[in-house]
């Protein structure tokens, strides 16, 4: 009997041990197969990052060409408007030399410039962004000053930091000299030059309306055309 519970003892400590080594192997096996799951993911995660930081890059490039395209857009649509306020000036003189008037512009006293702009209605007319905006008040200003015989200078403003342009009236007084108008409230005005900020160094205001400073007001430039 003692034989035989040896031999029983000896097969049941065999049994444990392959027992543990078959856990052992498999537990391992599944520790490797975890890891190689593990290293597929990050490398998943590792190649999707860098398609993402790739198509960030791509959408950032197409941004900046959107932009520089825009930009060109403005500058173009910018010169084309010079080009029409010159073509339109051109043909208005025209038009008054083939109907026979005789075409003898003035520059008016100060005087005369005031009773002008009061009597004007062009300040009446209606905003329409777009459509009858700064650049159709002057316009109109300064052909209703040329039919009377007032000589009249458009004037375009350029601020910093945009393409954007204002447009306003000039008038060369033999007394006082340049006025400007702005056609859209007859506001005088005054020290119109580089730098100033248009709407809270310049206009003179003839109401209650208060004018707030605009990052986009600085003045870059100022043409004129008779």
């Amino acid at each position: 009997m003692d034989a035989l519970k040896r031999v029983y003892v000896v097969m049941s400590i065999c049994f444990i041990i392959a027992i543990s080594s078959t856990y052992i192997y498999l537990n391992r096996a599944e520790e490797i197969k975890i890891e190689e799951l593990k290293n597929k993911y990050d490398n998943i995660l590792y190649n999707l990052s860098n398609y993402v930081n790739f198509i960030e890059n791509k959408n950032n490039e197409l941004e900046d060409e959107v932009q520089y395209i825009n930009d060109l857009i403005k500058k173009i649509n910018n010169e084309l408007d010079l080009k029409n306020i010159s073509l339109q000036q051109n043909i208005s003189e025209l038009e008054k030399l083939r109907s026979g008037n005789n075409y003898t512009l003035h520059d008016p006293t100060y005087d005369e410039l005031v009773n002008f702009i009061e009597n004007d209605k062009t300040e009446e007319e209606i905003y329409i962004e777009g459509i009858f905006d700064c650049e159709q008040f002057s316009q109109k200003l300064n052909t209703n000053a040329e039919d009377i015989g007032i000589r009249c200078a458009y004037v375009i403003i350029y601020f910093y930091d945009t393409d954007a342009g204002h447009g306003i009236v000039g008038f060369n007084t033999v007394d006082q000299g340049m006025v400007y108008i702005e056609p859209q409230s007859d506001e005088w005005v005054e020290n119109l030059k580089e730098g100033n900020d248009y709407w809270t160094d310049c206009i003179i205001p003839n109401g209650n309306y208060y004018y707030e400073e605009s990052q986009n007001d600085t003045i870059r430039e100022i043409l004129l055309f008779w």
